[in-house]
């Protein structure tokens, strides 16, 4: 299996990628109280919550597909997860740069600008590092 990535590290970065979608969708899934007051959040965003929940779960799910069938001419979908990266940032830093929600107490961070930031980089490594795998057709 770690040969299908080129080596130990990419199969790590994979792994890590995998294992930081699933902590999302699963605190956007069942651990969604004790994220929205962590940040002071109405609940009544748990609509969104559910959604970016639908995104993370599905990227596990692609990401499982591959850990087990191979990445071979995988390229587009590391591809989609980078510009999905940077919107998110950019996104993001548009919204808590702005205190949309000061008024109501929400305590901004910078994670969700950082986080994607640290996805779509770990993303651009394995585009990089496993260009000869994935860009098989």
């Amino acid at each position: 299996m770690i040969e299908n990535f080129g080596g130990m590290l990419n199969f790590v970065v994979f792994i890590a990628l995998t294992l930081g979608w699933a902590a999302y969708a699963f605190q956007m899934s069942f651990g969604i109280n004790a994220f929205y007051e962590k940040f002071n959040i109405s609940k009544t965003a748990t609509i969104i919550g559910g959604f970016v929940s639908s995104f993370a779960a599905s990227a596990v799910v692609m990401h499982l597909i591959l850990l087990f069938n191979g990445v071979e001419g995988a390229w587009y979908l590391f591809t989609y997860f980078i510009v999905q990266a940077a919107f998110a940032a950019f996104l993001s830093w548009r919204t808590v740069s702005a205190k949309v929600a000061a008024d109501e107490g929400v305590i901004y961070t910078m994670e969700p600008i950082i986080a994607p930031l640290v996805f779509g980089g770990a993303y651009c490594f394995l585009l990089y590092r496993m260009q000869d795998i994935l860009y098989l057709s």
